[in-house]
């Protein structure tokens, strides 16, 4: 299973989110996701953090849609 670095931006607002003045608008949040590349669609890439092997399960993944990934880097490769 690879282990991939994910570089991508996700939306983000605002706390409080109302009566926000044009300098407070914020921009995107830009992410650094490390972790086992577990799915891999026409849409969007699947990473997870840990890997029960005995078990056959993950946890703590996340699905992240291409249209958000800047790049990926695979660092190690099985």
């Amino acid at each position: 299973m690879d282990i991939v670095m994910v570089h991508w931006v996700d939306s983000c607002e605002p706390q409080p989110n109302s009566e926000i003045e044009q300098q407070d608008i914020p921009g995107v949040q830009d992410i650094i996701q490390v972790g086992y590349l577990v799915k891999k669609t026409k849409d969007s890439v699947s990473v997870a953090g840990a890997w029960k092997q005995e078990l056959k399960t993950y946890d703590y993944v996340i699905t992240i849609p291409k249209v958000s990934i800047r790049s990926v880097e695979v660092l190690y490769q099985s």
